[in-house]
């Protein structure tokens, strides 16, 4: 089961991954909630999530214009922002992540994050020594749910203390998301507000998201869509709420970007 809780000081979302036992949430739930304490209401968060597939079943990572750092094996993975879905073959141990807003990490990390798209890569491997304060997930004692939770709440608040983010990229992925800006803007719109050109805007897209801006606004779309079927509207209402033309729209939309 999966489940997460917003953590805004972070521009992120701290997620658990465990086996299909409620003993086994209940743990990590508490265990969230113990790694990072200003958080007083993580446990509830993290009860009141959605729930997806096993942890140790391979489930289905689906596109959402994000990046993540997530523990597994007891090692900080980068996991890049995806073009489409990909397999993902889990263990039955707790895994652990957090999924940043669109645009934040690759500024983190210093990197483009064209670099890292559908990608997952070591955390050192980007980083090396420069940031003396991102922990060893050693140190942490990661093994735990609690350890791995506080290796990635330390290691992503002192990347935070260190970094002065550009607000161009959230804007830019706010104004492109119909959740956060309705009606979304077209690129093109959001290209003549920004003051870039369309060849600009794409380059600089790729550099902050992994992609350019109509990918990454076909991505929003659908998962502004995908959030809607979810919470029981019908295909045909959640395709003209988010500005689908039709439900084949949205269908052909979902077939290109999961199969």
């Amino acid at each position: 089961m999966y489940r997460e809780t917003r953590i805004p000081r972070l521009r992120a979302s701290l997620w658990v991954s465990v086996p299909d036992k409620a003993d086994s949430l209940a743990e990590a739930a508490s265990s969230v909630e113990a790694a990072d304490p200003d958080r007083g209401n993580t446990a509830a968060g993290l009860a009141s999530g959605p729930t997806v597939a096993p942890a140790a079943a391979p489930s289905l990572i689906v596109p959402d214009g994000c990046m993540d750092l997530i523990v597994i094996d007891s090692q900080i993975l980068i996991a890049g922002a995806d073009s489409t879905a990909r397999m993902f073959h889990g263990s039955a141990a707790p895994t652990v992540g957090l999924r940043f807003d669109s645009g934040v990490l690759a500024q983190l990390l210093t990197i483009s994050a064209g670099e890292l798209a559908d990608r997952v890569t070591p955390l050192d491997a980007v980083i090396g020594g420069r940031h003396s304060e991102v922990r060893a997930v050693g140190e942490g004692g990661a093994a735990s749910v609690t350890g791995a939770a506080r290796v990635l709440l330390d290691t992503a608040g002192g990347l935070t203390d260190r970094a002065m983010l550009d607000p161009r990229p959230m804007a830019l992925a706010r104004a492109l998301d119909v959740r956060s800006n309705s009606p979304a803007q077209t690129v093109t719109e959001a290209a003549a507000e920004f003051t870039y050109s369309p060849r600009q805007l794409r380059r600089l897209s790729a550099e902050w998201f992994g992609y350019g801006p109509k990918h990454l606004a076909k991505i929003l779309r659908w998962q502004a869509a995908r959030d809607l079927i979810d919470a029981g509207w019908s295909r045909t209402a959640a395709a003209a709420e988010v500005g689908y033309a039709d439900a084949a729209h949205l269908r052909r939309d979902e077939r290109s970007l999961i199969g």
